[in-house]
């Protein structure tokens, strides 16, 4: 899905920053349940080396979760299983569910 057409979205569910090797991060969302990877105008994989410039091109967008997203290929490098064994990492960077309610009476400490 381009870029162009998901800023014309109300809601975003879900924007996944896959890191894959040598720190190369590719954008996928989640849209109506489905994954889908973002692209640029003409077509090509929305991708940086750099985490914080993809971040910023959702800036405005509503977003339920940002998530970093990684998959090792450890256990296949080791010479385990070749079962599919899901070693997923997710860590939370932004999105309404990152977002501090400042209305709210409670401080963190």
């Amino acid at each position: 899905m381009k870029l162009s057409e998901l800023r014309k979205r109300s809601f975003i569910e879900k924007v996944m920053l896959h890191c894959h090797d040598q720190s190369l991060y590719l954008v996928s969302v989640i849209l109506d349940s489905e994954e889908r990877y973002v692209t640029d105008d003409k077509g090509d994989f929305l991708k940086s080396f750099n985490k914080l410039s993809l971040q910023a091109k959702f800036k405005g967008l509503v977003i339920g979760k940002m998530v970093l997203r990684h998959q090792s290929p450890y256990d296949e490098m080791i010479g385990l299983s070749e079962e599919q064994t899901d070693n997923t990492l997710e860590v939370l960077i932004g999105g309404e569910a990152y977002a501090y309610d400042a209305s709210g009476d409670e401080s963190f400490h």
